[in-house]
């Protein structure tokens, strides 16, 4: 009979994947599946059995009394005691059968406190090692859209002088490219260096030019609670209409000579003004009236909804569903009935029609942005090219004889659109008190911008 008996913390003494310890006449053997490692602890000395290898691995020798056997690899171990048959209070030293508590519960602390180590330092290694590839990644990323943002900057001051809207559309991409990678945190002398360029160049490359908005002219101090939607000129004498509480007030340009021009009954029904010089004319659903001197009915009305502009003392009236543009020529005083001014056989959409301005051809300006020239009666082609953010909401177009260019009011943008005649860009006005206008006349010979803002007359100095 065996004097000597094993207890472990597996059944059996074996545990898959680790290996079996078994015991015969005292002699011990120890079988250890690959990648596994076997130690004894003999009193206190610790000793290496066999060490982790890629096969099957066994060893015997003779077991001694309170020998611990540990056999075990990176994810299981199994612990093995031997003990006498007769050892007093065995019951109470083995869990079914495990190791007794007082032989491993200091090691499975150490095990546990190690393990809880490892995977903590384990954690940090995969955490840190994610942000440092996120990093790298992020980097090299960015360090390719800035090469790219360079390109684009430098092929834009080339193509300046060659071709604009090009030159533009480089530069815009670069600016986008530019402002993208400084607000996900990137940094680079690189690119600061090119946030200095773009700013320096903006006013150049895209013709873009902030201005300072100043006061021209209170209104209200003409008329209480004054606060008018349109505004009307065709020489040095400007009409602001208040449609709500139907009046006029007249000023010169230069913000002087302020005086109300029509209001009350003379008003009645008048949706829209139009002038000449400094004859005022209004436009209601019943006809066409004189107001300079009181309320002169002088034109029927014969038409649906419609536009009126004067224009080298002419009445021309666009007729927004029916597609037609009528003149009435002056006579004198007086106006000749209404004529066709469209070529024959010329069929147009103007049923979008917003504004329009005359300077010997007819602008027009429909809500979605887009401007017809028509000049003797048959559309002109305008190409708006090189616009730097397309026209999609406009408020007012304004341009006249004596001016070289076009101007286009589009204050939900805060902006004002300079056009060549020909419908080239030529710059834009930025200002964030643009946003508040609802009309402009514009004189290059005093180089002013004249803003109205319902209240308050404005002006640019350009």
């Amino acid at each position: 009979m065996n004097d000597l008996i094993l207890f472990s913390n597996y059944s059996d003494n074996t545990l898959d994947g680790v290996g079996r310890v078994s015991i015969k006449d005292d002699v011990i053997t120890v079988n250890l599946q690959p990648g596994s490692s076997a130690t004894l602890l003999r009193g206190i000395n610790k000793v290496l059995l066999l060490e982790n290898d890629s096969k099957l691995q066994s060893i015997t020798g003779k077991a001694l009394d309170g020998d611990v056997y540990t056999l075990e690899n990176s994810d299981l171990k199994l612990i093995v005691k031997v003990q006498r048959r007769n050892v007093e209070n065995t019951s109470k030293l083995y869990i079914n059968p495990t190791l007794p508590e007082e032989a491993i519960s200091g090691k499975r602390k150490t095990t546990l406190t190690v393990g809880i180590l490892i995977l903590l330092l384990l954690l940090v290694s995969v955490f840190f090692g994610v942000k440092q590839k996120n990093r790298a990644e992020f980097s090299k990323n960015s360090e390719e859209k800035l090469s790219q943002a360079l390109s684009d900057y430098e092929k834009s001051i080339i193509e300046e002088s060659i071709d604009k809207t090009s030159s533009r559309n480089l530069f815009l991409a670069a600016k986008e490219t530019a402002r993208k990678l400084k607000d996900e945190g990137f940094k680079s002398s690189d690119l600061d260096t090119l946030l200095t360029n773009l700013s320096n160049k903006e006013s150049e490359i895209l013709g873009e030019k902030v201005v300072e908005v100043n006061e021209l002219l209170d209104l209200t101090l003409q008329i209480n609670n004054f606060s008018a939607s349109q505004m009307v000129s065709t020489g040095g004498t400007i009409f602001v209409f208040d449609k709500t509480i139907k009046s006029v007030i007249q000023f010169n340009s230069d913000g002087k000579d302020v005086r109300i021009a029509a209001s009350n009954d003379d008003m009645e029904n008048i949706e829209q003004v139009a002038s000449y010089e400094e004859r005022l004319f209004g436009l209601s659903d019943d006809g066409i009236y004189e107001l300079s001197k009181g309320r002169e009915k002088i034109k029927d009305s014969q038409w649906g909804e419609s536009l009126i502009y004067l224009y080298s003392a002419n009445i021309y009236l666009v007729e927004k569903n029916a597609g037609q543009i009528y003149r009435f020529a002056a006579d004198g005083r007086d106006f000749t009935d209404k004529q066709d001014w469209l070529a024959p056989g010329i069929e147009v959409d103007l049923s979008k029609i917003m504004d329009m301005s005359i300077d010997g051809s007819i602008w027009l300006l429909s809500s979605s942005g887009k401007v017809t020239k028509f000049t003797n009666g048959n559309p002109n082609g305008i190409i708006m090219e090189g616009i730097v953010d397309e026209i999609s909401k406009p408020t007012a177009i304004y341009t006249n004889e004596e001016l070289e260019f076009v101007y286009i009011l589009e204050a939900e943008k805060s902006r004002i659109v300079v056009l060549e005649k020909n419908g080239d860009f030529k710059l834009q006005y930025v200002s964030d008190a643009i946003k508040a206008a609802n009309d402009l006349v514009v004189s290059e010979k005093e180089g002013k911008i004249i803003l109205l803002t319902g209240s308050k007359l404005m002006y640019i100095q350009i």
